[in-house]
């Protein structure tokens, strides 16, 4: 039986949108994502995020709009999408996306190389970051009475089973080295395979490519062989001090075991030079025919060099023999220095609860409505170094809140509205007559009230150092809060100040806030915005990356107030 088909009604079409923007609604964030970068786009950014192509029968196919590529990226990172094809996908069947790239759809290709090239140009992630910030504050986000700093430990598009120690990367490097050279010998080859003469030497034709496993390789080792140089030299450095300290007197003791060999090096070094000195002064006085003594010995067989020698033999002999029990002797090579071959870049970090993550530590500091001031990746497994830049940071990002607040005190209609959404005190403090709109909504966003850091950042250098009040808690949260204050008043020491002030009701109140509010962004960032893994290699890449997904957990926070 043939099938019947009905005709179509042409009422019920004209019922459907011709537009595709009926499908998304006024107050839908891809429309606030959409009108923020109009707001930002100029004729440098459009030239940065896409150089002019070459004029002239060469120049290809028309490309793709790069305004149109940032925001159809910059609402994806807001929506968790951070896969190439998982973009592409949602051009071609979701009408939020759809909005947002004007019914174009850019393959996974054209999505992976614009990120590339975004997340690659100096400065660019960071510049975009503190405009759209600028325009967040001028929304009325951004309380900054208390700001909350903290690191978050965020994989890196690597596995940890790559890492090697540099006894296995020279093995692995002669392993590639072999395999090219096999393949030349057969005729496979001409030239060794990409970035193999890294490897090889000058033997083999110049113009690499770093990103080849060989020169990933060769890159780890030369990290490697600089950390390994810069340590003996400042190993060397205090041994020269201490030996200075002990020619003046005021050095007691032997030497600390990390510098004991260096110490003991340069020991003989100056016997062996004492002693040519004297043989010098003897050879001259013989030469003009003046009465001389004895022969002194030969450079390093006097009394002093030979126990400077033999000093420095028993500690080279210690440190080869390595003494200890077997347990001992793995955990020793567990510590060695170790380089991961997909990404250089990345470490080695232990994570809360046990086990080591390959990963980026990730500093970032929010205000007091999770608005994310800054931040920037780095290298190292803790926290305590990166307290004074991550400060810096903080103040940066704080100047930049202030200066789009500054604008509202003209107006007093959008004063109050900014000032009824960031004042903590209830309905009723905020009408009361009493209290002063103007120099309550100054007080928050005028300036870095104080910054409450963990206690991964408890150090007096860090307390002490330039930039906003400091609150550190000196230990676990929960002793922090539940401690009273019992120091002796007679110390003034910063140590004690601080943990004098983190024990009174207000320096709680403002401790207490540091968990919802940094931690609630480190949430929406890796929950909401889907920032689990980087998906490029190499450090500037991973800060490019963590400040674009910060940008769009701000964009969320504008979306959820617009």
């Amino acid at each position: 039986m043939a099938h019947q088909f009905k005709p179509v009604d042409r009422d019920a079409e004209m019922l459907l949108p011709h537009n595709m923007l009926d499908w998304v609604p006024e107050s839908h964030a891809v429309r606030v994502v959409t009108g923020t970068v109009e707001q930002l786009v100029t004729r440098d950014l459009v030239a940065r995020l896409a150089p002019p192509a070459p004029k002239g029968s060469a120049a290809g196919p028309a490309r793709y709009d790069p305004v149109m590529l940032l925001t159809v990226w910059m609402y994806a990172y807001l929506r968790g999408v951070l896969s190439t094809r998982a973009a592409e996908d949602r051009c071609r069947y979701d009408a939020t996306f759809r909005f947002a790239c004007g019914r174009a759809v850019p393959d996974h290709t054209t999505f992976a190389r614009f990120r590339q090239h975004l997340f690659a140009q100096p400065g660019l992630a960071e510049d975009l970051f503190f405009k759209i910030l600028h325009v967040c504050a001028c929304a009325g986000l951004g309380r900054l009475s208390v700001v909350a700093g903290d690191g978050v430990k965020i994989a890196a598009n690597a596995s940890k089973e790559a890492n090697r120690t540099e006894d296995g990367l020279r093995k692995l490097a002669g392993k590639v080295m072999a395999g090219a050279r096999q393949a030349a010998a057969a005729g496979e080859a001409h030239q060794p395979p990409p970035g193999t003469d890294l490897l090889l030497g000058a033997d083999t034709v110049p113009g690499p490519d770093p990103r080849s496993r060989a020169g990933r390789i060769a890159a780890c080792l030369d990290e490697l062989h600089r950390e390994r140089e810069a340590a003996e030299a400042a190993a060397r450095e205090q041994g020269r001090a201490y030996l200075e300290a002990a020619a003046a007197g005021t050095a007691s003791g032997r030497p600390p075991a990390a510098v004991a060999l260096a110490a003991a090096r340069l020991r003989l070094e100056e016997a062996i030079t004492a002693e040519q000195a004297v043989l010098a002064d003897w050879q001259a006085r013989r030469a003009a025919g003046q009465r001389a003594a004895r022969r002194p010995a030969d450079p390093g067989a006097g009394r002093k060099a030979r126990k400077a020698r033999a000093r420095m033999e028993a500690l080279q002999a210690a440190a080869a023999a390595d003494p200890g029990t077997p347990a001992r002797r793995r955990h020793r090579k567990a510590e060695a220095p170790q380089r991961n071959i997909t990404d250089p870049d990345s470490r080695l970090l232990p994570v809360r609860g046990g086990g080591f993550t390959q990963g980026y530590n990730c500093q970032d500091a929010a205000a007091g409505d999770r608005l994310m001031l800054g931040g920037y990746a780095c290298q190292d497994t803790g926290d305590v170094q990166q307290e004074q830049q991550l400060a810096q940071i903080a103040e940066k990002g704080a100047a930049v809140v202030a200066a789009g607040h500054a604008a509202h005190a003209g107006d007093p209609a959008l004063l109050s509205r900014c000032h009824r959404r960031l004042c903590p005190l209830p309905r009723a403090g905020k009408t009361s007559p009493d209290h002063d709109a103007a120099a309550c909504h100054h007080a928050m966003t005028s300036g870095i009230g104080v910054l409450v850091e963990d206690a991964g950042y408890h150090s007096e250098a860090n307390l002490t150092a330039p930039g906003p009040p400091r609150l550190i808690a000196d230990g676990k949260t929960r002793d922090v809060l539940k401690q009273e204050d019992n120091q002796p008043a007679a110390d003034d020491s910063p140590v004690t100040a601080n943990a004098r002030r983190l024990r009174t009701a207000q320096g709680r109140a403002a401790y207490k806030r540091r968990a919802p509010d940094v931690e609630g962004l480190h949430a929406s960032l890796k929950d909401d915005g889907g920032l689990r893994r980087f998906s490029l290699r190499g450090l500037h890449n991973a800060t490019s990356e963590f400040l674009f997904a910060g940008t769009a957990h701000n964009l969320r926070l504008l979306a959820a107030i617009s």
